[in-house]
């Protein structure tokens, strides 16, 4: 699912290939919307086979697609209030509920490491992807002329040694085709070591000042490991357990998701909780309505409120805002990079005055950055990942990145032994890069979003 300017998103996502209802089956990665958020688009035109996911990617999925349909609802009902003149047609949503259910019915889930036949002669296996809970990358083999042929998907790929999730799942060796994402490919994550101890530092100064301390976050995949990383300050001694809110409806339900996925779980995280739940514990608070949400900012003492978006653009952050950014002990933590243009991007940057919802504050909370969050590979990540995959026979097919991202890993993979590196574009001719043509490739050192 594209998201951008509102004329091309409308365009590109009622966009479906020629014959697009009649593939055979469809393999979902992950529950990210980047990745799940057309299906409905795609069933409301006449699609009514297998969708295959894992379990965890099923329930996440159902969250997402849920909110994407009440958010486009609620955009469509907005503008046909604001925006309609006398004879301009009525905005519909890209899909409704009725939809979302349509499609989650068609769902059918698919353990780790197990192959699943497509048909007498295609197979696909799901592994790990250590992304987000219940991401995969996809392996397909298929009989050709009598040989034996695969096809290497990763869809998005997580970090080594991340709070919650396994590492990704190591590659059994050489594959014929390769699709890889490129989101990080000319970059370099900031080390994950440095993130336990910011956000001790940032909790100790709340504590100090007895504050709050907001921390605007992705409902899926950035609050629970923000929730890991308070967890094991708390267990480890490192901080008292001050309360916790988790105010984020989508939030909530996803945590609730993982509580119920604990096999997922890193070795790391199942000795330090138990028996335990990881979200439920040490005082952490969950606000679903809008109620539990309000008598947060009553709470007196220093607190930990983490809330969407991450770009503090819509949600409950906005409300919490309202009342800190004008206090000089509160602190603001964002998570990583933030797009320009947004709210959160002017508080970071340090914009002395801001214009939450309906009037202007001037700022004068602490705001810090932790970096290193991401949930993608950086560039040596997926070259460490993609390794064996890689041969001078190999193909590579890079997609997921901005143009300059993409174009440097083709390079990348090229200078690593692949044979064929394509790196296509949305709407016109793939580029090649041929092998005889190898350049040097530096890697750029960036924050963890940028």
């Amino acid at each position: 699912m594209y998201q951008g300017h509102r004329a091309t998103a409308d365009r590109l996502n009622h966009w479906l290939p020629p014959g697009g209802t009649e593939v055979d089956a469809v393999i979902l990665s992950h529950g990210h919307l980047d990745h799940c958020g057309k299906l409905p688009v795609l069933v409301n035109a006449g699609y009514g086979k297998t969708i295959y996911c894992t379990p965890a990617t099923a329930a996440v999925a159902r969250i997402v697609l849920t909110d994407s349909a009440e958010i486009q609802q609620e955009n469509a009902d907005y503008l046909n209030r604001r925006e309609r003149g006398p004879e301009a047609e009525e905005v519909k949503p890209l899909y409704s509920l009725g939809d979302v259910s349509a499609t989650l019915r068609l769902a059918k889930t698919v353990p780790y490491g197990q192959k699943t036949a497509l048909s007498k002669s295609v197979w696909f296996t799901l592994y790990d992807a250590g992304h987000i809970l219940g991401s995969a990358y996809v392996v397909l083999e298929w009989e050709e002329a009598g040989a034996m042929r695969s096809l290497l998907f990763t869809a998005d790929i997580g970090r080594y040694n991340t709070p919650i999730l396994r590492d990704p799942h190591p590659l059994a060796g050489p594959v014929d085709l390769v699709i890889t994402e490129s989101t990080y490919g000319n970059a370099k994550h900031a080390p994950i070591e440095q993130i336990g101890p910011d956000v001790l530092d940032a909790v100790k100064f709340c504590i100090a000042n007895n504050s709050r301390l907001l921390v605007p976050a992705f409902a899926v995949g950035r609050t629970q490991t923000m929730l890991w990383y308070i967890q094991k300050l708390i267990a480890d001694g490192l901080m008292p357990p001050i309360p916790v809110y988790v105010d984020s409806p989508m939030g909530v339900e996803v945590s609730e998701v993982h509580a119920h996925f604990r096999d997922y779980y890193d070795e790391q995280t199942k000795a330090m909780i138990g028996e335990k739940d990881l979200f439920g514990s040490s005082r952490v608070i969950f606000a679903k309505t809008g109620e539990e949400s309000r008598r947060i900012n009553h709470q007196a003492g220093a607190c930990v409120i983490i809330a969407s978006s991450p770009t503090c653009e819509f949600g409950r952050i906005l409300h919490h805002l309202k009342l800190s950014v004008e206090r000089e002990k509160d602190l603001v933590l964002f998570t990583g990079f933030i797009p320009s243009g947004t709210l959160g991007r002017r508080i970071q940057e340090g914009q002395k005055k801001v214009r939450i919802l309906d009037r202007w504050y001037e700022v004068r909370c602490q705001t810090r950055t932790v970096h290193g969050l991401s949930a993608h590979a950086d560039a040596e990540e997926l070259l460490r990942f993609l390794g064996p995959a890689l041969t001078p026979k190999t193909t590579a097919f890079v997609v997921h990145g901005e143009e300059l991202q993409a174009e440097t890993f083709a390079a990348r993979l090229l200078a690593a032994g692949v044979g064929q590196a394509h790196v296509p574009a949305m709407e016109s001719s793939t580029v090649q890069f041929h092998a005889q043509a190898r350049a040097e490739v530096s890697t750029s050192t960036v924050n963890a979003e940028e």
